[in-house]
């Protein structure tokens, strides 16, 4: 009962203060821990209460945040970071990428070449492999000035009012590492609390490694004037540079995630708050994996201009999709939903779930408000009175872009107006107060809950996804409208 619980609770607060307290043998000090006598309770206690004190200053989010890039050329790093931009972004986050590649393409070649002899022409000389070789001291130098000067360019921003910043570089040797280790220390001795967590991409599986090196060699303004052939013996020389002094993150360096090809297995180290509970499960969600998401808004109250639009959506599905080709549907617990994924389940087969998150913002006790041209004008966390605000919708859908993010299969996503956009929102790299206005776009008009269309997403090599619009007025026609981000 009751009182017997606060007689153990007592009777176990006073022998703990005794073990904390009391001194110990130094024999019985040197023995192992014996957790059913209680031997080496002093020395566990003082251990608990030191980690649990570190595990307090980590937990708690910072105002500022440096998420470092760590990884060889070709392991996935710009394609992470932009991914982890577009995440953080549309929770609401302001985002940006310091990309180091990019400050010393911008610079000036001969500025950069002062002390750096190289052959071929200048815009080359500091892309070509032999500027990346760790035995040409001058070109080390000067890569490691334009990586310093790109974490100048990151403080300023933090300090202009940012609040994650993504250092796109290599960071591969632990000296760099201990250079930016101790600048943030440097900044937050200065006030101005920053953390740092490491994001260290492995890539060891050889099909996506060269499937890597083909999109880098495609699409880096580095290899622009070389042949693809002479573009990859270059890309694969400089790998062989950096792997002779590549060193992988350790333990002591302090809070880091390792993610291994780019799929589900990752490592982590010190990161807890906001890093375990979204950061973590979305590195850990994304993939390189071709499919097809599917956005499509429905009346919530199971009015449609067209009471047949569950059937027209199932019969375009079948046709559209390759015969045998999984497709799961995901919709709110709204009936029209409902019924809508119940006839595209029967028609295409696949999984069904029923997602509460999927369902229509909640404009509260006033709802005479909540018409197309006030949402056009709200801000991110303006809340409807006793209702939601966009901010309140997109952490309520995150789990459900996770489950989007991390699948395999095509899904479709059976909805309403609003959640519909802030989804297509993160798939676009835009505002979620951009995407809301019904008139803010032709998909945004296309996911109004009267339509008759559906938004295709598809991802693009190397990040970002194309838009494509699919209009079911017509069920003899489908009228397409391309976009991409």
């Amino acid at each position: 009962n009751e009182s017997n619980l606060m007689v153990a609770a007592t009777q176990l607060q006073h022998y703990w203060v005794h073990c904390t307290t009391v001194e110990m043998d130094p024999i019985r000090a040197s023995r192992p821990v014996d957790y059913y006598n209680g031997t080496g309770a002093a020395q566990t206690a003082n251990l608990m209460l030191s980690k649990l004190a570190s595990r307090s200053r980590l937990t708690r989010d910072s105002p500022k945040l440096i998420l470092a890039m760590v990884g060889l050329p070709a392991r996935g790093k710009s394609f992470i970071s932009h991914k982890l931009a577009a995440f953080l972004s549309w929770s609401g986050l302001r985002v940006e990428i310091f990309n180091a590649g990019q400050n010393r393409r911008s610079q000036s070649a001969e500025q950069i070449l002062v002390s750096h002899k190289s052959t071929g022409s200048q815009a080359r000389a500091v892309s070509q492999a032999s500027f990346f070789d760790t035995s040409n001291v001058a070109a080390s130098k000067a890569r490691e000035e334009i990586a310093m000067s790109t974490l100048d360019e990151l403080f300023h921003w933090l300090e202009q009012g940012g609040d994650i910043a993504i250092f796109d570089a290599t960071n591969s040797t632990l000296k760099r590492r201990r250079a930016v280790i101790e600048r943030v220390e440097a900044e937050s001795r200065n006030g101005h609390e920053v953390r740092i967590v490491f994001i260290e991409s492995i890539c060891d599986d050889a099909s996506i490694l060269e499937a890597n090196m083909l999109a880098k060699v495609r699409a880096s303004p580095d290899f622009a004037t070389l042949t693809e052939a002479e573009a990859l013996a270059d890309l694969t020389e400089r790998i062989i540079n950096y792997e002779k002094a590549y060193e992988s993150v350790q333990d002591e360096e302090g809070a880091y995630i390792k993610l291994y090809n780019l799929s589900s297995k990752a490592t982590a180290n010190q990161v807890f708050g906001r890093m375990t509970k979204s950061v973590l499960p979305f590195l850990t969600a994304i993939h390189i994996g071709v499919r097809s998401v599917y956005l499509a808004a429905v009346q919530p109250c199971g009015v449609n201009a067209d009471p047949n639009f569950g059937s027209k959506l199932a019969h375009w599905l079948a046709e559209s999709q390759a015969a045998g080709t999984p497709l799961r549907v995901l919709s709110s617990t709204k009936p029209a939903a409902m019924e809508a994924a119940m006839a595209v389940s029967k028609a295409c087969g696949g999984d069904w779930d029923v997602i509460p998150g999927l369902n229509p913002l909640d404009d509260g006790r006033n709802n005479s408000c909540a018409g197309p041209e006030h949402l056009s004008r709200m801000a991110f966390e303006e809340r409807f009175d006793g209702g939601e605000s966009f901010a309140d919708l997109v952490r309520r859908l995150e789990p459900c872009l996770l489950d989007l993010e991390a699948s395999m299969d095509s899904v479709l996503v059976l909805s309403h107006g609003s959640p519909c956009r802030a989804l297509r929102a993160y798939f676009m790299g835009c505002p979620v107060v951009a995407c809301m206005g019904v008139a803010s776009s032709a998909a945004s008009m296309a996911l109004a809950e009267e339509s008759e269309c559906i938004v295709e997403l598809v991802p693009k090599v190397g990040g970002g996804w194309v838009e494509t619009i699919h209009d079911l007025s017509d069920s003899d026609t489908s009228k397409d409208i391309n976009s991409d981000k």
